[in-house]
């Protein structure tokens, strides 16, 4: 039997294996090179979507601020902001782009703050409502019995209700910020 010596034409490539290695390298090269192989995109960006999932933050956001609403008004309104962060973060986790910037920015953005102001108006409401309803209150939620009964709480918490739309947003432009912060030092780091 004879021997098999490793070829000068083969590189650091011995044997069979090596030879076969090569060969399919070189099959690759040539179909990329006749344009049979497209190459793959440096990064991939689904705006469409991580638009669809940013939108999931509307019932996760309506969960969150019945949930903490169950115990007062001010807890349900105080989760909104966090609607800002489940979007950017669905956003991201759609388009495939972390952080989210450009047009995907704005969109993440603008669902997140739309979606934080619908829990924070909604928490009120509906967390008064469960306390009436508690309190042997009968009616529905538009029934005149209610509608008393929301406007003299409005009327004892006016501060109340002033301070948490402040602190909400104080916190919404603050988490905002930062994500564009974060966005323009990645566009800044790629230029």
């Amino acid at each position: 039997m004879q021997e098999m010596q490793p070829s000068s034409a083969h590189g650091s490539f011995s044997g069979a294996s090596g030879r076969i290695a090569d060969v399919e390298a070189q099959i690759a090269a040539n179909q990329y090179r006749d344009g049979n192989i497209l190459p793959e995109p440096e990064h991939a960006d689904h705006f469409q979507r991580g638009l669809l999932m940013a939108l999931l933050t509307i019932p996760i956001a309506a969960i969150l601020a019945a949930v903490f609403g169950l115990n007062s008004p001010t807890a349900g309104a105080a989760t909104a902001p966090f609607a800002i962060i489940i979007a950017f973060g669905f956003f991201a986790r759609g388009s495939g782009r972390s952080p989210v910037t450009g047009r995907g920015f704005t969109a993440a953005a603008g669902i997140g703050l739309v979606t934080m102001a619908i829990a924070a108006a909604i928490s009120y409401p509906y967390s008064l409502f469960l306390t009436y309803l508690y309190d042997g209150g009968t009616g529905g939620i538009l029934s005149s019995g209610f509608a008393r009964f929301f406007s003299t709480w409005v009327d004892a918490n006016v501060m109340l209700i002033l301070a948490s739309i402040a602190v909400v947003t104080v916190v919404s432009v603050v988490i905002v910020w930062r994500k564009a912060r974060a966005a323009r030092a990645h566009t800044t780091a790629q230029r």
